[in-house]
């Protein structure tokens, strides 16, 4: 049976990344498709059909079919990935205003896949990741909805502890809990080192201790600090070096701000982190991603959003076993991540109705 993704936001940097990604990924049989969904303007779908020229002469060998679809309103699609979002004014960075510019936004978007695409999945891309899963969760199903924000973080965590340890992230499990954010949550007794060596396991242990040794908390501050010393002045091979030289969860929390100071944007991280959502709701087998989705009492009784590990696949997400054995100490962290993240969607949706 064909499979069909579509993308919403398929013209921005993002979208057409992951575009690129799938194809080049052999994800995809010939004859599947990928649905390039504009927003209803004649604008959007014009570049659409351009981006799909392009792709046709790249990847036109594997026989997967491309279209340029207007709005959601056309899609068949049995997997979609929300890339879309409102425009971002210059300079932005606090995250409640980007909630409240994109309330309309996954509001209206939400109702339209609601009502067209009921029985998709939903892979949700969109900034802050948190507010879009609550909202998609609420309009058509929590099960059917989930964030790849902590996927995409606990990659970046995978492959800091792999550099500090000089072997390949294929080498290291690692997951993020929490927010995709301020409210990361790196969860330690989770890293697994799959190759055995001894020389490695001790140098693991050593990562360990020492991250134990001064808080987290103080630790993004002082790195943050300096690495926003360095780009003020303009240097930001310094400021790379700093965060390569620093601990790997603090790492997590720094370097990505350096990125998007130099790009705006993570259009080809984020890509992969997508594609290994895609590949694993595809195989729908017992690999575990980690994801935000919508908790309903079934975590030590959350209600809300938060990222925590998960199996997903067409019948939507389960949480994954490990959920039940955190330490006390990360624990209580993710607690107060997710603490952080009902306070936030509430000032979100709260400034909404204000506005």
């Amino acid at each position: 049976m064909s499979l069909t993704i579509a993308i919403l936001g398929a013209s921005g940097a993002v979208g057409s990344a992951l575009s690129t990604h799938i194809l080049r990924s052999d994800l995809l049989e010939p004859f599947d498709r990928i649905q390039l969904v504009g927003h209803g303007e004649e604008n959007s779908t014009g570049r659409l059909l351009a981006i799909r020229m392009d792709l046709m002469d790249a990847f036109d060998d594997h026989r997967v079919q491309i279209e340029v679809l207007p709005d959601v309103s056309s899609s068949d699609a049995d997997l979609v990935v929300m890339t879309a979002s409102a425009p971002m004014p210059p300079g932005l960075a606090n995250r409640r205003d980007m909630g409240l510019i994109n309330v309309p936004v996954f509001r209206h978007i939400a109702g339209l896949c609601a009502q067209h695409l009921p029985n998709a999945t939903y892979i949700v891309v969109s900034n802050p990741v948190e507010l879009a899963v609550k909202m998609f969760s609420d309009a058509i199903g929590r099960k059917q909805i989930f964030g790849m924000g902590a996927e995409q973080d606990s990659l970046r965590f995978a492959r800091s502890i792999a550099s500090s340890l000089g072997v390949s992230r294929h080498e290291i499990g690692a997951g993020v809990w929490g927010e995709h954010g301020h409210h990361m949550v790196p969860v330690w007794s989770s890293v697994r080192l799959k190759s055995r060596g001894s020389g490695k396991l001790s140098a693991l242990e050593e990562l360990k201790e020492k991250a134990a040794m001064v808080p987290l908390s103080a630790r993004v501050q002082q790195l943050q600090s300096e690495v926003q010393g360095h780009l003020a002045l303009g240097e930001l091979h310094e400021a790379y070096h700093l965060t390569e030289e620093s601990l790997p969860d603090a790492r997590i929390f720094v370097e990505p701000f350096v990125t998007f100071k130099a790009l705006h944007s993570t259009p080809n991280a984020t890509a992969n982190a997508v594609l290994n959502c895609i590949e694993a709701w595809k195989a729908d087998d017992e690999r575990i991603l980690h994801a935000q989705v919508l908790l309903d009492g079934d975590l030590k009784g959350m209600a809300g959003v938060c990222g925590v590990p998960v199996r997903v696949g067409p019948r939507g997400w389960e949480l994954d076993d490990y959920c039940e054995h955190l330490e006390p100490a990360e624990e209580a962290q993710v607690g107060e991540a997710f603490s952080a993240i009902q306070a936030f969607l509430k000032e979100c949706m709260d400034g909404s109705h204000d506005a």
